[in-house]
């Protein structure tokens, strides 16, 4: 039993004899002296994160996971803003029996796409099923051809009716495996969903409630597209909820194995979970989401946290039983010292070892995916978190004055396994035979791992993400092999002109690579506009049944466009061609979500159209499957950069640590062990290398850097101490060998409930690497750091060190390069365009009606009221549209109408209809800053300005009545711009929180101050899809001093709207 005496209470001779000149001394003393206060200040700004960290949610912006500036993804989002193309998900109906074309699936699939037409998430244009507006059949007559529907509004019930519509599928073979598989088996659905920053569960919610409200018995659907698995992602992220205290759980345990007392039990779990209260609590500060790749982040911040508090207590209970034992301290003295000297002898390894680790995750700045940089800086901020708190929290709660007592001392240093395995790995490494059985093993090793190098793969897919067991891949392969597939490379061609797609070289071009295309495996289905106009050639030519050859002849082409648009609808074709026939889309349906299959084809197709395309034409290359290929394509070069920096940062900081470059040759060493065997598991397992997997060696190395320096710390102090050099290692290794054993073992059993989530292989495959990679690390660092110290005795060892201050400065100087480069800009720091789109994107909405009252003013405060309802609708391609505005009064301009119609890729129109003369008026371009109906606002300001047309800057942030903003300044991209607006600057103040404007000023043509518009009121009228409104907004013209007030009333959102509301040609008869 370990004797401690029990003596009174310290009294102030005792404590007055413990201060130390040293600054980190006197700063714990200082602490354990306030301790209260400290211990208040910690958990007030516990709570105030704790309030922002449980606002978080698991959620998957898509702009996040794809690098921006790749030439794939500017090509996605160009086609998705032409054709309103993006996401595609696959609906599929199958009947238990007999074939797709039967009464009640023909119903279900009419009821489905009906509703998909109103849902506000689902592009119109390019919804594709038998009933849809889009699906015509092309058949002859007498005048060339018709275009009709395939489905009427009298579905087909008898069988001769079911066959006059296998016929009309079979003379437009483009619908076969598109709207209806081969086999007359399941009938299908596409439809695309527009882009929703709250992620993929917001974008499919339409999806999944219409498809819930179908119950019909022997229909069985099915739901696939990288949309999809993406939403299944955010789901099973969503895990961390319970996987989290099971994490906290095992680490507790371990915590009590390690040390069998309620102090070694509580306070490290205690400042762990403050840590990730703090690191998750900043997060959500910053309005940084959780996501599929970042969701473990508080598992990680617990673990690493957890282990230099462990380090640092282990370190305490030395002191303290060397203090009551070996100089028979007074316990109460000796808590109160031991809290003191353990914190300030570890406290610069600890700064060192923390920055390291924090350093590895910052470094994961170098990547161009902005979930992964989030991932690296709000880890490395937990970890740092951590550290703070072992220099304020720690000693607080730890140096109050009741010590451990006699039976928690004397189960402390019973030998435990800890003490057991540390021991024996120690007698290893100073014995010399197994020294070079170490050293000869570890060659071996890195020899035999860096062979399975070639092996690894890089595999973006999501569908790879989850088990093969669950229904949504059961449900991606049943459509996969009953349609033309559910993944979709898009082919934009460019002709620079108008009427360019109708030019015969360029479809002939187009022609020759869809047939290269299709001839492949992989490729299920090809829709380009040639095929629409090959049928329309063959019907006018008499369905003969023979192969008539689309003729080289430009005019008949534009014929037969025009004799199509007779009877067909001209949006039928939008999905194809734009609206100046400049540009064709043809989507390529892929049975395959394979990154290099994917690629291989795209490079090909790349060679083909170089071939036959004329010179001036430009071909790109889109979808998700090319996102997939950005992703694939920038994270190879971002990881070998992001490795090459931490491993030269950790270098570097021990380099000046332990003024030697031998030590930061040691310290790298455990670390190219790790990284070898990482990848070499990868490999020989056919593990995928991808974003979540990429993460790995980023966290190994950081966490894995700092057993090689506690343990290397601790050997030069035995040394400097006077003790021989094999003492002093076998030393190190049963004290701080001891605590690495642990940590890494509690990092291991953090990381290995994760397991539990075993049909999402993201969870598995982090688990699994971590584990190895901590296990493989410490025991590297336990016997190769070891081993070569004493084969090579380098003289760093025997050198008293002096290099803290400078490593440390180093590591503040590392990060703050990182947190510069970053470009997430901890969400605040989002990029000026992308904010005005998030501005103009929350008052879009898909309908709304509200009545409005305008209060004219002139400056000597004369005053006109004015009356008005007003309707907008969100036209099918998700960004432009329609606004209608009819005067109800004073009477001598009740009925003057105004419609508002946005093209985002032309002159908008705007159109008037003025009662007294009983005509409608278009105005043109140049109208855009001309008053509307008398007021303040402009045309252009009732409109919006297009964010396209305007150079945008981030000028600052500030406060403006209370809430944060951003203050943007924006500059015509043009003179036309600058003209037509009549502005020649805007200056926008954006609410943070929600993207709404609250103020803006402008100046006229000539730079001069010319208006003022406040926005107030500002409320949340649609929360599903976080839409705003301001219910007031006032207009001043500085120049005249008359204001315009507009009040909004009864404002209602969603409610259905027929299209001929927003006619011109309708304007009259309202």
């Amino acid at each position: 039993m370990t004797q401690i005496s029990k003596t009174a209470a310290v009294d102030s001779v005792h404590t007055s004899g413990l201060k130390s000149s040293l600054p980190l001394e006197r700063y714990v003393t200082w602490v354990v002296d306030h301790r209260r206060w400290v211990i208040a200040i910690v958990l007030a700004l516990s709570a105030f994160f704790a309030f922002f960290a449980a606002k978080q949610q698991v959620i998957i912006n898509p702009a996040a996971v794809v690098p921006q500036s790749h030439p794939y993804i500017k090509a996605t989002n160009t086609i998705e803003k032409i054709f309103g193309s993006k996401y595609l998900v696959v609906i599929g109906l199958t009947p238990t029996q007999g074939d797709a074309l039967q009464p009640q699936v023909l119903e279900a699939v009419k009821r489905i796409t009906d509703k998909l037409y109103a849902a506000p998430s689902v592009t119109k244009q390019t919804l594709l099923s038998l009933s849809s507006r889009q699906a015509k059949s092309i058949r002859g007559n007498a005048d060339g051809f018709e275009a009709r529907p395939l489905l009427g509004d009298q579905l087909p019930s008898s069988t001769a009716q079911i066959e006059e519509l296998k016929a009309a599928i079979n003379a437009n073979p483009v619908y076969r495996d598109t709207v209806i598989s081969s086999d007359w088996r399941t009938a299908t659905i596409m439809l695309e969903l527009k882009e929703n920053p709250n992620g993929f569960g917001a974008m499919l919610s339409d999806v999944h409630q219409i498809l819930s409200q179908e119950n019909t018995p022997g229909i069985e659907i099915s739901l696939s597209g990288n949309p999809v698995f993406l939403h299944q992602a955010e789901v099973f992220a969503d895990r961390i909820n319970w996987l989290f205290p099971i994490a906290v759980l095992v680490i507790g345990l371990l915590h009590y194995e390690a040390f069998r007392t309620r102090q070694g039990l509580i306070l490290p779990l205690v400042t762990a979970l403050l840590s990730v209260v703090w690191g998750v609590g900043i997060m959500g500060l910053m309005k940084v989401p959780m996501d599929i790749f970042n969701s473990p982040t508080p598992i990680l911040i617990l673990a690493v946290a957890a282990g230099h508090a462990v380090q640092l207590l282990k370190r305490y209970y030395e002191r303290f039983i060397e203090l009551v034992n070996g100089q028979q301290m007074d316990p109460v003295v000796a808590n109160r010292l031991a809290t003191i000297q353990s914190l300030a002898a570890v406290g610069p390894v600890l700064v060192i070892a923390g920055g390291v680790a924090a350093l590895g995750f910052f470094s994961l700045v170098v990547f161009e995916l902005e979930t992964v940089r989030a991932f690296g800086i709000f880890t490395g901020i937990g970890i740092l978190a951590g550290v703070v708190l072992e220099f304020n929290f720690s000693p607080a709660g730890g140096g109050g004055p009741k010590p451990p007592s006699a039976a928690q001392i004397d189960t402390e240093t019973k030998p435990r396994i800890w003490d057991r395995l540390s021991a024996r790995i120690a007698h290893l490494v100073v014995t010399p035979r197994s020294r070079h059985w170490i050293l000869g093993g570890f060659v071996v090793l890195i020899g035999v791992a860096v062979a399975g190098w070639p092996l690894v793969h890089v595999d973006n897919s999501s569908k790879s993400f989850f088990s093969d067991s669950l229904p949504l891949q059961r449900d991606d392969n049943l459509l996969n092999s009953q349609t033309g597939g559910t993944n979709v490379l898009y082919v934009m061609v460019d002709t620079g002109e108008a009427d360019g797609v109708k030019d015969p070289r360029v479809l002939d071009a187009i022609r020759y690579l869809q047939a290269d295309a299709a001839k492949r495996p992989i490729v299920g289905k090809t829709l380009p506009i040639d095929d629409f106009l090959q049928r329309m050639h063959e019907a006018a030519s008499g369905d003969t049944g023979a192969v008539t050859p689309l003729p080289d002849d430009r005019e008949l082409i534009a014929q037969y466009l025009f004799l199509y648009s007779m009877s067909g609808d001209p949006e039928d074709f939008s999905a194809h061609v734009d609206y100046e026939y400049r540009r064709a889309k043809i989507a390529i349906m892929l049975r395959t979500n394979s990154n290099a299959e994917i690629d291989h084809l795209v490079n090909e197709l790349r060679q083909v159209a170089s071939e036959h395309f004329p010179g001036n034409v430009t071909v790109s290359f889109g979808g998700e499957v090319a996102q997939t290929l950005a992703v694939t394509d920038v994270m190879v070069h971002s990881k070998l950069l992001n490795i090459a920096q931490i491993l030269g940062v950790i270098f570097a900081v021990s380099v000046i640590a332990f003024r030697s470059v031998i030590a930061g040759l040691l310290v790298l060493s455990p670390l190219l062990v790790v990284l070898s065997l990482v990848f070499g598991v990868m490999g020989y397992f056919g593990v995928p290398l991808n974003i979540p997997n990429s993460l790995i060696s980023a966290m190994a190395v950081g966490i894995g850097a700092d057993y090689a320096i506690y343990l290397i710390y601790r050997i030069s102090e035995y040394t400097a101490q006077g003790k021989a050099l094999p003492e002093a290692v076998e030393m190190a290794m049963k004290t701080a060998g001891k605590a690495c054993l642990f940590v890494a073992t509690a990092v291991a059993g953090g990381y290995a409930v994760l397991m539990f989530s075993y049909d999402y292989k993201v969870h598995m495959w982090l688990s699994t690497f971590i584990v190895l990679a901590m296990l493989a690390s410490v025991l590297a660092t336990l016997t190769l750091i070891p081993s070569a110290i004493l084969a090579f005795k380098p003289g760093f060892i025997f050198q008293r060190r002096s290099g803290d201050r400078g490593a440390v400065l180093l590591i503040i100087l590392a990060a703050i390069g990182f947190l510069t480069y970053s470009p997430v800009g901890w969400s605040a720091e989002l990029e000026a365009k992308e904010i005005m789109e998030r501005n103009a994107a929350v008052t879009r909405f898909s309908t709304s009606k509200a009545d409005a009252e305008f209060v004219l003013q002139t400056k000597d405060g004369s005053q006109r009221t004015r009356k008005s309802n007003m309707a907008s609708k969100l036209q099918d391609n998700g960004q432009d549209t329609m606004r209608l505005v009819r005067f109800e009064a004073p009477a001598d301009i009740r009925g003057t109408t105004t419609l508002l119609v946005e093209r985002t890729a032309q002159d908008d129109e705007m159109w008037v209809y003025l009662p007294a003369m009983k005509r409608v008026r278009r105005l043109v371009a140049s109208n855009k800053k001309d008053s509307f109906i008398g007021t303040d606002f402009s045309y252009g300001d009732v409109m919006g300005h297009k964010v396209s047309d305007w150079k945008h800057t981030l000028v600052r942030q500030e406060t403006r009545d209370g809430v944060e903003h951003y203050v943007i300044e924006s500059l015509p991209a043009e003179d036309s711009v600058r003209t037509n607006s009549g502005y020649a600057k805007r200056l926008t103040w954006i609410r943070k929180d929600n993207f709404a404007t609250t103020y803006v000023e402008a100046a006229d043509v000539s730079g001069a101050p010319y208006k003022q518009f406040s926005f107030s009121d500002i409320q949340r009228v649609d929360a599903t899809n976080g839409k705003w409104q301001p219910m007031k907004t006032e207009g001043k013209n500085l120049q005249s001093g008359h204001t315009t007030t507009i009040t909004f009333s009864n404002f209602k959102v969603g409610e259905a709207l027929s299209d001929s509301l927003f006619s011109a040609n309708n304007m009259a008869s309202r």
